[in-house]
Formats: structure tokens, C-alpha cells, sequence
């Protein structure tokens, strides 16, 4: 491995990360919306996605965020019609958090720009590549957290 083109990569990852949090800051700001929203409805999609509508407990871990910073950003969200609290466990303590159709509304209005521009630099590779990168892009992200644990607990 050439150290320089290694860290080179690495810098080239940092801007990365800049250029995409000016892109949710812009949009965000455009939208009345927090960056920790933000992140929230990404994290709940994903859940969704996976078959089970997040509790407020998952979303406080998968966003590092305390139980009162929690509550109040699943406030702010339900406040401006992108979530709702759900009971629909067979235990009916459990509260599930789902996106409303407005969020989904909204979610494209901001994002489909960048999966458009996403999606046009992507379609310039060869699926081989595109493999290559998108386990990169899982171990760089797994490295991320790593990371972060690790400082967490040293």
C-alpha cells in the first residue's frame, strides 16, 4: 500500500463527509429541519425498512442521544407532522415511532436532488467497481464507529 495515496484517500473521505454535512445543513436549514432530525428520519427509515418501526429507546442509541434529547426531537418531529407514536405491539407499552406520509414527501424533496446527483457519478462505474466501493464504503464506516468506541472507552 502507498502511505501517500492511502492518505490522500483519507482526506478525500474527510471532504466527503464536509461536502455531504454542508448538504444536509443547507437543506435542513431550507426546511426547518435539525441535523439531528434529519439523521432521526434516516435512522427510522432504515428500520422501517428492516420490518420493525423503531422504539424511542433504539432511536436514543442509534443516535447516541440521551432519553430527554430523544423525547425532545421525537416532539419537534411530531409537532411538524413527520412521525407518529404508535402503540402496535401486542404489548401496548411498546411505542413504535413511524414516518408519515409527509416526512416521505418531504425526505424526497430533499434528498432526491443528491440520489440524482448520487446516482449520475455512480452510473459512470462498472458494477465490479461499484461493488468494490460500496465495501469500502462499509468497512470505512465500520472503521468510523470503531473508532469512536474505542475513544469512548479509553
Amino acid at each position: 500500500m502507498d502511505p501517500a495515496a492511502a492518505f490522500e484517500l483519507v482526506l478525500l473521505l474527510q471532504q466527503f463527509g464536509q461536502a455531504s454535512d454542508r448538504y444536509v445543513e443547507s437543506t435542513g436549514t431550507r426546511h426547518k429541519t435539525h441535523r439531528t432530525d434529519m439523521n432521526a428520519l434516516a435512522a427510522i427509515m432504515r428500520f422501517e425498512r428492516a420490518g420493525t418501526p423503531p422504539t424511542p429507546g433504539d432511536l436514543s442509541r442509534t443516535l447516541q442521544l440521551s432519553s430527554p434529547a430523544t423525547s425532545a426531537m421525537l416532539d419537534r418531529l411530531e409537532r411538524i407532522g413527520h412521525i407518529e407514536r404508535l402503540r402496535i405491539d401486542k404489548d401496548r407499552r411498546v411505542v413504535r415511532v413511524k414516518l408519515t406520509p409527509k416526512a416521505q414527501a418531504d425526505g424526497r424533496a430533499m434528498f432526491a436532488p443528491l440520489a440524482a446527483s448520487m446516482m449520475e457519478v455512480i452510473s459512470t462505474y462498472t458494477d465490479q467497481e461499484v461493488k468494490l466501493v460500496s465495501r469500502f464504503m462499509a468497512d470505512a464506516t465500520a472503521g468510523v464507529d470503531k473508532a469512536r468506541h474505542d475513544a469512548e472507552h479509553a
